[in-house]
């Protein structure tokens, strides 16, 4: 990343300095009226239907106080998402479906997210860890309210990736699944509100690389070079958070055979309109990275074990798989916006790939060049960037 990036430390998401926007809203005159302020909410809603980027609304937000109160609830679509980097510098996704250049935005200083990764989120909420330490974080990317979580308990920890079962802003309820290497060993930790230190639980089938998610109540667990999924029960009461039962899913039964002996996987869980996911890349050879395929199966939860269909298409939705963070994105409620895509970022399995994938006919193409995390080793300590998708 260029160092031009890192001058814009007072950036907020509504483009004004945190600090000037504090002395603004204290006290201060409102300036005259000008006619731009007097324009109609729905016609300020047309306005913002036709920006799908969120530093665009932002910047129709801080226009003045009568557009930043009518800009909110105009049931405009959800803005397209942001990969958030390390050391909390975010790109937006553009319109034409690559990530526009990386900026930091203000975080409150007592994160010391100069040295942070982000590692989940769920709507406003980004879950923060500084990899090496074991701290990790909760903030609001836009009231910038923190919750500190508790310590790991040792300094020998990487934070993977968080799952969340809800929003913390849905209540206490909400519990937190994260996936760390501690003193070179794989466990999960669990978390909710209430617990003053995470419920770690250590399985010969933590393997060293996997990825978790919520569904339906369950937290489930797929190995990623091999399609092994499991799926957790977990247990609730004054104690905290716990695993009750686990479930070897057997998915691997029922995968068709797979397009070459000699081919690299990969595996994710996505979430998609209440569906649970399957992707899996195809690649050819480690010297071939660049050459791959991509399967995608629906889970039929009901059979024992676990029915996989493939689909093809996901219409004029979009897909987005990375570090910290899967998810579905309705890209056909902005103009010009293509669906059908699915957008894969780095991560600690393939620290290389960025690209964006056409379900329709197989191609591929790039969303950011060059990747910042990848360009630097001190970037790399850090953590891979993370998807976010802020709702509005």
């Amino acid at each position: 990343m260029d160092s031009g990036a890192d001058t814009a430390t007072g950036e907020v998401f509504d483009e004004m300095p945190q600090e000037k926007k504090a002395r603004a809203d204290a006290g201060a005159e409102d300036p005259p009226e000008s006619s731009w302020s007097g324009l109609q909410p729905d016609a300020l809603g047309v306005v913002l239907r036709s920006l799908p980027c969120l530093a665009d609304r932002a910047r129709v937000r801080s226009v003045c106080r009568q557009w930043r109160a009518g800009a909110s609830g105009r049931g405009v679509p959800p803005p397209l998402p942001l990969m958030v980097f390390p050391r909390f510098r975010f790109a937006s996704l553009t319109p034409e479906g690559v990530l526009a250049s990386a900026r930091r935005a203000w975080m409150p200083p007592e994160l010391d997210a100069f040295n942070a990764s982000c590692v989940g989120s769920s709507d406003a909420w980004l879950v923060g860890a500084r990899q090496a330490s074991g701290e990790s974080f909760l903030v609001n990317a836009f009231s910038h309210e923190v919750r500190h979580l508790p310590h790991f308990g040792t300094s020998d920890c990487s934070v993977r990736k968080v799952a969340l079962s809800a929003s913390p802003d849905s209540g206490p309820n909400y519990i937190m699944a994260a996936f760390i290497i501690r003193r070179s060993k794989p466990e999960l930790a669990l978390w909710k509100p209430g617990m003053k230190s995470w419920g770690v639980c250590r399985h010969a089938f933590f393997a060293g690389h996997v990825d978790i998610a919520f569904f339906q109540g369950k937290l489930y667990m797929l190995w990623r070079f091999t399609p092994c999924l499991f799926a957790f029960e977990l247990s609730d009461d004054e104690n905290g958070v716990s695993i009750s039962r686990m479930r070897d899913c057997l998915i691997e039964k029922s995968l068709p055979r797979t397009p070459g002996s000699s081919l690299e996987s990969s595996c994710n869980l996505v979430e998609w309109r209440g569906r649970l996911l399957l992707i899996i890349r195809y690649y050819g050879g480690h010297q071939s990275r660049r050459r791959v395929r991509v399967k995608v199966f629906v889970m039929d939860l009901s059979t024992s074990p676990f029915g996989l269909a493939e689909i093809h298409s996901f219409g004029s939705d979009c897909i987005f798989v990375g570090s910290g963070g899967f998810k579905s994105f309705p890209a056909g409620q902005h103009d010009g916006v293509e669906g059908d895509l699915i957008y894969f970022g780095p991560d600690h399995c393939n620290p290389h790939d960025a690209f964006v994938y056409r379900m329709r006919d197989g191609r591929t193409g790039p969303i950011f060049k060059p990747l910042p995390c990848v360009s630097h080793a001190s970037e790399r300590n850090l953590g891979f960037p993370a998807w976010f998708f802020p709702s509005e």
